[in-house]
């Protein structure tokens, strides 16, 4: 029968077993990290160490050592050897002094071991072996120093806890080697050896730290891949020149439609040719050429310009250009990415890259652990049919200068959807004003909107600018538009009908050229109906409406708004949280959310400040919704009908006549079905013509 020891030593090396198989497994694969395959090895050398005869710990320890300890103390030396290396290539410090000096060391005392004939309190090869470890104790916490100084907050928490574990046994057993005489009556003992516990502890700790990094690791390389590819398709596909070339000018790669327009056959026919030399008219060249030689490596990443090219038949074109300069690994300018297209339709089409290249910027960003900007922060998350179809209306309107209705309930998230409209319109580096009509009292809304002239009332000792008039050539984002008081009304509808007003006290017209974007969480048809207000403003701003789904429409987001939030959070009160239980999850998902993603929002923040350790608790939140997680107000007839309607269009792609279209499936006339889409305002997103 096993004794205690032996039974935690068979589940400590079936631990470190397991630990060991998937960490060698995946640094083993093409894409797997060196980090893993040095973690692998440690763990098959505790492994290795537990189950060599004798089972478990080493319990007699006196020298002369027997074969079997001498080989058994291999493993052992292994892990302790290895480690220093682990540590070098975990967090990233480069010094490998000490891990040559630690590796000696313990080379040293493993022959001083297997040398020893004499047996002593305090073996000399023990005592070389702890000045090792104290070396190693030092490596971990300078190497923990270097990753809090280099940003890896998350990895360099999780390597200190181990080290800090490291550091108690490690002072444990000093405390044991100076004062053994003193143990060895207390235990009745000579086998005390703490610092053996360190290696079951730190698999375990970084094995969870590895495995979780891998997996968020897999699932942004995934992610990434996907956006990789649809970047090549892009560049296949789009009405657009792409070339990339060295500083020199030498052609490196040319899509698909570079090639046809400057009426060659194949790219080979183009590549390693001089850009400068070959596509270029003579007086041009020199100029271009400099523009890019002269171009600074710090600060200046970006250039435009616009010139002529020559194809293949001689026939001459004019493009403009946005170039990227390409930075080597040594921080300088090794080459250029020329992104190209008629002055006709450039805005449109570029619009359509730089949206895409940002993607990839982020994923890049978060591959590598940086910060992710501020705009980047603000993306709308979410991956169901509602809030995608509601995403790719706003983008179908934001390069036009169509005035944008935003409706939804209050939390839904329609400044983001302004901000997205925003950043891809051709208005995008133009002013974009916000105003909260219903945080402004009434008889300051026409003031704040529309500005004074000096004298207009008491108080006006100068004139002053609305907000119109600063948005003047940009875009306004007028916020819970339905709180705007009925007589400031016309004024706002003139704005929208001429571009011009008047300032308050003015008679002059201010004339201005701004886009306008509106939201409200109100039903602007029953307002019109009960006479709160104006029917012509509404047909004005009602020029391309955009439904925002609420949360509970979307409830296969949740998980995703959920890790979004505590990921944030937890970066912005200094705390970590892996993940959130199943059981919570279905929680979230079961409530009505009244107050959508702002309240989920608050909910996960207040539940990462009120969580200690690692555990997010949400059992707070219970106790306020547990009479109302299945209590939801009741839907109008016309809601109930809107909504299922949405749904069979969704899934039948707009398709409302024909087999498998929306009227089949609603068992009704397809004219029927049209007219009660008029009724209740159903509409898609313009250019995707109904069937």
């Amino acid at each position: 029968m096993e004794s205690p020891h032996q039974i935690i030593a068979i589940l400590s090396a079936g631990i470190a077993l397991t630990m060991g198989l998937i960490s060698l497994f995946s640094g083993l694969h093409k894409d797997g990290e060196k980090t893993d395959v040095i973690f692998g090895i440690l763990c098959i050398s505790i492994f290795l160490f537990f189950v060599f005869p004798p089972l478990g710990f080493i319990i007699i320890d006196k020298a002369p050592y027997p074969r079997d300890v001498i080989i058994k103390r291999i493993f052992n030396h292994i892990f302790f050897g290895l480690f220093p290396w682990f540590v070098l290539l975990y967090t990233g410090y480069k010094k490998i002094i000490l891990p040559v000096l630690i590796n000696l060391i313990y080379l040293s005392s493993y022959f001083m071991m297997v040398f020893s004939t004499k047996d002593n309190h305090q073996p000399l090869w023990v005592m070389t072996a702890m000045i090792g470890i104290t070396l190693t104790v030092v490596l971990g916490f300078l190497a923990v120093r270097h990753q809090f100084k280099n940003g890896s907050k998350i990895s360099a928490k999780w390597f200190q806890l181990a080290m800090f574990i490291y550091l108690f046994l490690f002072i444990v057993s000093a405390i044991y080697q100076l004062w053994n005489q003193y143990f060895i009556s207390l235990l009745h003992s000579k086998i005390f050896f703490p610092i053996n516990l360190f290696p079951l502890s730190f698999i375990v700790i970084m094995g969870i730290r590895l495995r979780t990094h891998s997996l968020e690791r897999f699932r942004l390389e995934r992610a990434l891949g996907l956006k990789n590819k649809q970047w090549e398709s892009l560049l296949n596909n789009v009405q657009l020149v792409v070339v990339h070339m060295d500083k020199s000018g030498k052609l490196k790669y040319i899509n698909p439609y570079g090639v046809s327009m400057l009426h060659y056959s194949n790219e080979t026919e183009i590549l390693g040719k001089n850009w400068f030399d070959y596509f270029m008219p003579g007086p041009e060249t020199d100029i271009i050429r400099g523009l890019f030689q002269k171009a600074s490596p710090i600060g200046q990443s970006s250039l435009q310009n616009k010139n002529s090219i020559i194809t293949k038949d001689g026939i001459e074109k004019t493009i403009t250009w946005t170039n990227e300069l390409v930075y080597g690994d040594d921080g300088k300018v090794n080459g250029i990415i020329s992104i190209g297209s008629d002055i006709t339709d450039q805005e449109k089409a570029f619009q359509k890259i730089q949206e895409l290249k940002a993607e990839l910027e982020k994923e890049n960003l978060m591959l590598k652990g940086e910060p992710l900007p501020d705009w980047m922060q603000k993306e709308i998350i979410g991956q169901s049919e509602a809030i995608i179809y509601a995403i790719q209306k706003a983008k179908k309107v934001a390069p036009t200068q169509a005035s944008v209705l935003l409706e939804g309930e209050t939390g839904v998230g329609k400044e983001l959807f302004a901000d997205l409209i925003q950043r891809t319109s051709l208005r995008n580096a133009k002013p974009f004003i916000k105003v909260n009509c219903g945080a402004l009292p009434a008889e300051l809304i026409e003031d704040e909107l529309f500005g004074h002239e000096k004298g207009a009332f008491t108080g006006a000792i100068q004139l002053r600018k609305g907000r119109f008039e600063i948005a003047d050539g940009g875009t306004i984002f007028l916020d819970e538009i339905g709180e705007l008081p009925l007589a400031l009304q016309p004024k706002l509808l003139r704005v929208l009908q001429n571009g011009e007003f008047e300032r308050i006290g003015g008679q002059k017209s201010v004339k201005v050229d701004v886009r306008i974007m509106a939201a409200t969480n109100r039903i602007l048809e029953m307002e019109v109906k009960e006479g709160r207000f104006r029917d012509d403003l509404f047909y004005r701003l009602n020029v391309f409406p955009i439904t925002i789904p609420a949360l509970r429409n979307r409830k296969e987001d949740i998980p995703m708004l959920a890790q979004s939030f505590i990921d944030r959070n937890s970066r912005k009160h200094g705390k970590t949280f892996e993940n959130i239980s199943k059981a919570d999850m279905n929680h979230l998902c079961e409530y009505y959310w009244p107050g959508n993603i702002r309240e989920l929002k608050n909910v996960i923040e207040r539940s990462v400040i009120n969580s200690e350790n690692n555990t997010l608790r949400l059992d707070w939140f219970y106790q306020g919704i547990k009479d109302k997680i299945h209590l939801a107000p009741p839907l109008s007839m016309d809601q109930m009908e809107k909504e299922h309607i949405m749904k069979v269009l969704l899934e039948s792609h707009w398709r409302i006549s024909g087999e498998g279209g929306a009227a089949e499936k609603l068992v009704m006339h397809p004219n029927t079905l049209r007219s009660r889409m008029k009724k209740l305002n159903i509409t898609r997103t313009p250019g995707m013509e109904i069937q």
